[in-house]
């Protein structure tokens, strides 16, 4: 369930735990798995659940602050994580056993939340690989009326979280001229005036393509011949795996799990600096070998690493694990 406003999961908890004491009554069930570990703390019986980031991470995402497209947007995020930091470590100390989505992930809880180390396992998410590979883009280029330009690509739904704005002010310190930045996927209200405001000229090289249907998205993948996601937190990055998937290079930030899950396979820079993160966009635009070599070698690596068959395989093993030691949701 979506949330027109982030909060909202709070009561949904508690219409969660009440729908499962009415369901568990009528239906026999061997494991009951929370995808969102904080949505759990209002239910009382036994459950596994799945980690992705915490709020701690979170309230001290952009300099030791909640990531925010405003002041007034600061204010009202403070608090909300405050009582979401206390929710969640209720749910994740409810959890018979927990299921992280990456090892930084599965190590940030055990520091930051005191939670027993044989108590987390790791499977990492994975994707449909026969879906996101190479497809020919040239349709796309004619829709967009782009020419010889280099392409820069972003995909995601656009919050304070995803860093935006340093990838759009990256475009002033690009040495690169014949280049096109396009970004797809929805925006957070009033977040999109944070990362265009102040731009002037440079919006040119901005396409805004907004949503786009599920079916069209490996061939922006294929389109890029640099794929960004500048960050300020990932506990996994999907469309890191995706843009790597399609053999499209990756640049993105060394927060989170994003060093873990990109691996030797793409670059990576701090967050927050757009002339560094312009460097490294040259960089790659100059060499088009080592572009096709890190394109072709991310492939392979997701297809070893973050096959939607390895995750659902692992996981439903975990689960027949859980069941052979007679694990009693009573």
């Amino acid at each position: 369930e979506r949330f027109k406003d982030p909060s909202q999961w709070i009561g949904f908890g508690f219409r969660v735990a009440k729908f499962l004491r009415s369901w568990k009554e009528k239906s026999e069930v061997d494991i009951i798995h929370f995808l969102d570990a904080h949505v759990a703390y209002a239910y009382k019986g036994s459950f596994i659940a799945s980690l992705h980031q915490s709020f701690k991470q979170r309230i001290a995402g952009d300099r030791g602050l909640p990531y925010s497209s405003s002041l007034l947007n600061l204010a009202k995020r403070y608090p909300y994580y405050l009582i979401s930091i206390y929710l969640e470590n209720i749910a994740i100390h409810k959890a018979d056993l927990l299921l992280s989505v990456s090892e930084t992930i599965r190590s940030e809880f055990i520091c930051n939340y005191n939670v027993e180390p044989l108590k987390i396992h790791r499977v990492y998410n994975g994707i449909d690989t026969d879906f996101f590979k190479p497809v020919d883009p040239t349709s796309l280029r004619k829709r967009h009326h782009i020419a010889d330009e280099k392409i820069i690509l972003y995909i995601g739904f656009s919050t304070p979280r995803k860093g935006v704005e340093t990838l759009t002010h990256a475009l002033r310190y690009l040495k690169t001229k014949k280049v096109k930045l396009v970004i797809v996927g929805k925006w957070e209200n009033g977040y999109r005036r944070k990362v265009m405001d102040g731009l002037g000229d440079i919006k040119k090289k901005i396409i805004e393509v907004g949503y786009i249907a599920d079916a069209d998205i490996p061939a922006y993948y294929s389109l890029a011949d640099v794929f960004v996601l500048p960050s300020l937190l990932e506990g996994f990055g999907f469309p890191l795996v995706e843009a790597m998937s399609c053999g499209t290079p990756v640049i993105s930030t060394n927060v989170g799990a994003i060093p873990e899950i990109v691996g030797q396979y793409g670059v990576i820079v701090p967050p927050q600096e757009p002339a560094l993160l312009a460097k490294e966009i040259d960089s790659l635009f100059k060499n088009e070998t080592l572009r096709k070599t890190l394109g072709k070698r991310s492939r392979t690596w997701v297809l070893n690493n973050f096959s939607e068959r390895s995750m659902v395989m692992k996981t439903v093993d975990y689960y027949q694990e859980l069941i052979d030691r007679k694990f009693s949701l009573a």
